[in-house]
């Protein structure tokens, strides 16, 4: 049974399913529940201030246009 955001199961099936650590993992997501189920799977959050005022992620921008290129680099180094 899947079970919903903020549990991580989600985020650690997809890392399985593409065979990479979940510490080597950037979720990207524009809910609190969605950060949160990130950071229970051990991996790196971007939040996008879309419909939310704050996020509590590694990196936060207002829109995806906002994200620098390296930012992923960044966040898993």
């Amino acid at each position: 049974m899947q079970r919903g955001k903020p549990d991580p199961e989600t985020f650690l099936a997809a890392a399985k399913k593409v065979a990479v650590f979940p510490s080597r993992c950037v979720v990207v997501e524009d809910a609190p529940a969605g950060i949160e189920g990130g950071k229970r799977a051990g991996m790196r959050t971007i939040g996008v201030l879309s419909p939310h005022p704050s996020l509590q992620a590694d990196l936060v921008v207002r829109s995806l246009e906002e994200l620098p290129l390296d930012a992923f680099e960044k966040l898993l180094s």
